[in-house]
């Protein structure tokens, strides 16, 4: 799935990288990169394909959920979408230490989790 090319399931509507968390109260994914872009340069954090940047990465994508949505924990299938996000984006962009945080690095990231979600929401 790519983009915003709908998923769609027997039990849930299309479901688009825009719309992906739609059901955790999050009518706009850019909500979420925004914030998880703002909570890394406040660290002044630059990307680096290291296992600490990507450490930071998804700290910064989890409070940033965290702080958009009313809900106490970060759901295991949310989870489950960071996590191989998380692997996605690295394998991406590990020969790409130019890539720059916020038009390559946090987006593509994010392209990944909503994918993700739209699948693991609905097993």
């Amino acid at each position: 799935m790519g983009g915003d090319e709908p998923h769609t399931s027997d039990r849930t509507p299309a479901c688009t990288t825009t719309s992906s968390f739609a059901d955790h109260q999050i009518s706009d994914g850019s909500t979420l990169i925004r914030r998880t872009y703002h909570r890394l340069r406040s660290a002044h954090t630059e990307y680096q394909p290291t296992e600490s940047f990507f450490d930071a990465l998804e700290s910064a994508f989890i409070w940033a959920y965290l702080g958009t949505t009313e809900e106490r924990g970060v759901p295991e299938h949310v989870a489950a979408a960071i996590d191989d996000a998380r692997a996605h984006t690295k394998a991406e962009f590990a020969d790409q230490p130019s890539a720059d945080l916020r038009t390559d690095i946090i987006p593509t990231f994010y392209k990944h989790v909503a994918d993700f979600h739209c699948v693991y929401r609905d097993e």
